[in-house]
């Protein structure tokens, strides 16, 4: 172990000390605020790259797909009835094109893993189900209120005018046979409940 001189440090204590005495006496509360703050921000930085290591290994972990699929379970399934027609559509194109992605895995490996595919294409196919039939049933809300009132402003229909001034145009010539056919390939619902809630 090297020897430290001790000379020049008592030279320095004997010319800097009672300064450097009276400094901390005068000035101590600063001083214990700002030893406080540089912990705490230490902790803080120590923190943040900590959380950042395990963001990054469970995305490495976990496949995007995996990911989208939690969001979907616990984000954007409860929040399917505050979605516009235009949001649900993006969001069943999305899901579709995971269940093509699944499909196109379980072609390229292995029959071992056809059980996890299959779980994996049922979950997706129960997410797309529940889309599509929202879709299909605010497509029949709306279009009734529309019906019912035809200086009702859709927000849901933002983004299919066309689709939208079609059944308008439909609704005013009262050609029933043409409505119900649009009504029939865009809500999936029967002729019968279309007849009784679309009577003029």
């Amino acid at each position: 172990m090297a020897k430290l001189p001790i000379k020049p440090i008592v030279k320095l204590a004997k010319t800097h000390g009672p300064a450097a005495v009276k400094f901390v006496k005068k000035h101590g509360p600063a001083i214990s605020q700002g030893a406080a703050f540089v912990g705490s921000a230490g902790k803080m930085a120590k923190d943040f790259r900590k959380n950042r290591k395990e963001s990054e290994q469970y995305l490495e972990k976990n496949h995007p797909r995996k990911i989208r699929f939690q969001q979907y379970k616990t984000k954007i399934l409860p929040d399917l009835h505050n979605m516009n027609r235009l949001e649900l559509f993006k969001g069943k194109l999305e899901v579709e094109g995971f269940i093509a992605q699944i499909k196109e895995e379980e072609k390229k490996e292995a029959g071992v893993k056809k059980p996890l595919h299959s779980k994996r294409l049922k979950d997706w196919n129960d997410i797309l189900i529940q889309i599509e039939a929202k879709i299909a049933n605010k497509d029949y809300q709306e279009y009734i209120m529309i019906y019912n009132n035809p200086s009702y402003h859709s927000e849901y229909f933002k983004g299919y005018e066309r689709q939208l001034k079609k059944f308008k145009s439909l609704a005013e010539n009262q050609d029933n046979d043409e409505l119900y056919e649009f009504l029939l390939t865009h809500t999936k619902r029967s002729r019968e409940e279309i007849k009784v809630d679309f009577s003029l």
